[in-house]
């Protein structure tokens, strides 16, 4: 893991909150904590490739790593996949506020990370990294699942029935 990200984020990794998201799954293959270290991890290689002076690399850290925390809530994790895209970045964006102190770059970036999806893209330079890497690892994780369904010996094939 980058060191950055425990320099930035260390108090979010150890939280109960965090430690819920290792069990709570998100793409099938991959759980919510993964995926939520996997798309700070790309936004990091984005951002040393190019940002912005006023662009603090804190802001895109905690964004990355509270993106999906909502997902930890029964609620929004039960619901279906459409009403999910809408409702997990609100909650996810209350949690960061009530219980890591986000700040406005940071609930920015967790409200509209979903963009265009939720109609409003982010308003800073973190959110747009927040949100470049999680298409990025998402379109991957799904990627991983289709190319392992393929394989010979595989238990389940997708077929343009599936639900």
């Amino acid at each position: 893991m980058n060191p950055i990200i425990t320099q930035e984020a260390g108090d979010i990794l150890e939280s109960e909150r965090f430690l819920q998201c290792w069990e709570t799954c998100h793409h099938k293959g991959t759980n919510v904590a993964r995926h939520s270290l996997e798309v700070a991890e790309y936004a990091l290689y984005l951002y040393e490739k190019r940002h912005r002076p006023d662009t603090d690399v804190r802001d895109v850290v905690r964004a990355c790593l509270l993106h999906d925390i909502g997902m930890t809530d029964r609620k929004v994790h039960d619901s279906i996949s459409f009403i999910k895209a809408y409702a997990h970045p609100r909650r996810s964006a209350q949690i960061a506020r009530e219980e890591f102190g986000a700040n406005q770059i940071q609930l920015d970036a967790i409200l509209h990370h979903m963009w265009p999806v939720c109609f409003v893209p982010p308003s800073y330079e973190a959110g747009w990294f927040v949100l470049r890497s999680d298409k990025h690892c998402a379109n991957r994780d799904v990627a991983d699942v289709l190319k392992n369904s393929f394989r010979p010996g595989s238990r389940k094939r997708f077929t343009k029935f599936d639900s």
